[in-house]
């Protein structure tokens, strides 16, 4: 059986390198559905997109700049969903907000799952220019949903952190605790959903009475 050849060095045009660039995150990422990130490798990511290895750090010097800008990628997504979201549904209740904020996060667990990475590898190991330019464009994102919010400042900030650390917290837990086959059969965790569900809603209607 003849294996596929990998694909010519050089993408020359503006369209194509970032052809290139999308294919690369496109194979990290179906990788990663199946690999641990600590056990995944570039050299995995280059065979999966069929480049060669010195291509492929053409485009990423690490895999640490490699998943940055996947999540980067995930982040904006969301976040562009949300503020849409809001501006459709424009919440004014701390119900309604609750509502809009759980439907934004449903089917975001690869954007959990990075932003898990995140805190733990990613910002230590990536240059720190990079860092910097990923947390300036995060904050011109968060800035669109923040004005769509109808708390006072400060209020919607925390509502935003408390989000995020709900959101985190229980993807991590669940991830741990069914880690392996064993593990899964002994869990007895609720839904993230549900659970989730219920914290948002207690700290929205908290932070709300305390504003």
């Amino acid at each position: 059986m003849v294996s596929e050849s990998p694909r010519p060095a050089r993408a020359r045009s503006p369209e194509e390198k970032g052809q290139r660039r999308d294919d690369i995150l496109r194979a990290a990422e179906r990788l990663w559905t199946t690999t641990p990130y600590a056990e995944l490798s570039m050299n995995q990511v280059a065979r999966e997109v069929k480049l060669a290895k010195g291509t492929l750090y053409l485009y990423f010097e690490t895999k640490e700049e490699l998943f940055l800008a996947l999540l980067a990628e995930h982040l904006q997504r969301w976040l562009e969903q949300l503020t849409a979201l809001l501006d459709e549904r424009q919440p004014q209740t701390p119900d309604e907000m609750a509502r809009v904020l759980l439907q934004s996060a449903r089917d975001q667990e690869p954007l959990r799952r990075l932003l898990i990475l995140l805190g733990t590898v990613l910002e230590r190991n990536v240059r720190p220019e990079l860092a910097r330019k990923f947390k300036q464009e995060f904050q011109r994102l968060t800035q669109d949903v923040e004005a769509r919010l109808p708390f006072e400042p400060d209020v919607t900030r925390r509502l935003l952190m408390h989000l995020y650390a709900l959101s985190l917290g229980w993807q991590q837990l669940t991830e741990n605790a069914t880690s392996s086959p064993e593990m899964r059969e002994q869990a007895d965790l609720p839904s993230f959903e549900e659970e989730l569900a219920f914290g948002l809603r207690a700290v929205i209607d908290r932070l709300v009475a305390g504003g």
